[in-house]
């Protein structure tokens, strides 16, 4: 686990403008509309890293990172992917998750939930 850490800490060191990363393959995911889970909301720094780690290893093992300009942490999500045609089912995901908003990867788009 602490390798896997290490990898991941290292990679949004080389993406500071934010990533998202299958733990499986360890390579990027370009494609579909990306949902946090509720549960590794709030996390940043490298401990943390080791809680989302864990989360997502027990469920869709993608993770996300991201540079929060107002306050200058860098978070990290556990995150499901879905595909561009499941927009309604990414929105109603993340309602349930208590995201204000889901990331377009395709086109480089957040999408706000109202």
């Amino acid at each position: 686990m602490e390798k896997l850490i290490d990898r991941v800490w290292e990679y949004s060191q080389n993406n500071p403008e934010g990533f998202t990363l299958n733990l499986e393959t360890m390579k990027a995911v370009k494609f579909g509309i990306v949902v946090a889970y509720n549960e590794t909301q709030n996390s940043f720094g490298k401990e943390a890293l080791k809680t989302v780690i864990s989360h997502s290893l027990n469920h869709s093992k993608k993770i996300g990172g991201w540079l929060n300009d107002e306050n200058g942490f860098y978070y990290y999500d556990s995150v499901k992917i879905f595909k561009n045609s499941e927009l309604e089912k990414a929105i109603e995901f993340a309602k349930e998750h208590n995201q204000l908003a889901v990331f377009d990867l395709t086109n480089l788009n957040e999408i706000k939930i109202k």
